[in-house]
């Protein structure tokens, strides 16, 4: 499911940046083609910028996911794999341990609850 909407989010990117060239082709002049080749490199760079981002973003919460789970594993309110899904299992020991730490039961890593996990500092 995550490939999955990692293709249409890139296969999105792609598409607006397409739409993009395509509109500024238009009123571009014909004898313009410099300004026009720096114009389509700075969107391809804007694009990857946008792609990178996107990936750091889901690197770092599969990170987050991987730490909550071992720290809900060793106090064991999970006995699933620490693989950094956010699988009902997950939701289910994150909602336990929030009822038992007096936290708002959300079943997400909020930021009160990822204090209590100590996965961030106050």
């Amino acid at each position: 499911m995550r490939t999955i909407f990692a293709t249409l989010v890139a296969s999105l990117a792609v598409l607006c940046a397409l739409f993009v060239l395509v509109s500024e082709d238009r009123g571009t002049p014909s004898g313009s083609g410099l300004i026009h080749s720096e114009r389509m490199a700075d969107i391809g760079d804007r694009l990857m910028q946008a792609i990178l981002l996107q990936h750091q973003r889901q690197a770092s919460n599969l990170d987050r996911i991987v730490r909550a789970q071992q720290v809900l594993q060793d106090e064991g309110f999970y006995s699933g794999p620490v693989d950094g899904r956010m699988s009902e299992s997950t939701r289910e020991a994150i909602l336990a341990f929030q009822q038992s730490n007096q936290l708002n039961v959300t079943g997400t890593i909020d930021d009160d609850t990822s204090r209590e996990l100590g996965l961030q500092h106050e």
